[in-house]
């Protein structure tokens, strides 16, 4: 026969663990509540192959994976503002999937105001070297409809 002793520990580690619990569970509901400073990369792939694309941090190092475009669509990624390179500046990989290239774009300087846009062109091989990225600054008007 269980001790008196014995039942108020087990209590005590019921209660423990529901409360470890519930607090675990608040704290994982704030954190996903807070939202990172995004800057919007708007990638139209113009070619048959679906492509990755990537933010580059430094050099040629692929960072974080952006997202898919499927060829021949049009797709709005979102970019933490924690993957663009000193100064504010965005560079990205693509890469296509099931294919041999890779493609860097040249830096494009981002800030308030300013999206950044990606035209993945491909030849018949695949080959991605006539893609290219630019900024476009969004009238005011439509940075207050977004």
């Amino acid at each position: 026969m269980p001790t008196t002793r014995g039942i108020t520990r087990s209590i005590s580690l019921v209660l423990l663990a529901a409360a470890l619990t519930g607090s675990a569970g608040c704290v994982s509901k704030s954190l996903a509540g807070t939202s990172q400073p995004t800057v919007i990369l708007i990638a139209n792939n113009r070619g048959f192959y679906d492509v990755n694309v990537y933010a580059v941090r430094s050099g040629q190092t692929a960072g974080r994976r952006l997202g898919t475009v499927t060829g021949n669509a049009t797709a709005t990624l979102k970019v933490p503002e924690s993957e663009l390179q000193a100064g504010g500046t965005l560079v990205v990989q693509v890469r296509s999937v099931g294919g041999r290239f890779t493609w860097y774009s040249s830096a494009v300087q981002m800030g308030p105001g300013v999206i950044a846009r990606l035209d993945v062109v491909q030849t018949a091989n695949g080959s991605l070297g006539q893609s290219q990225m630019y900024s476009q600054v969004v009238p005011q008007r439509d940075r207050e409809n977004q």
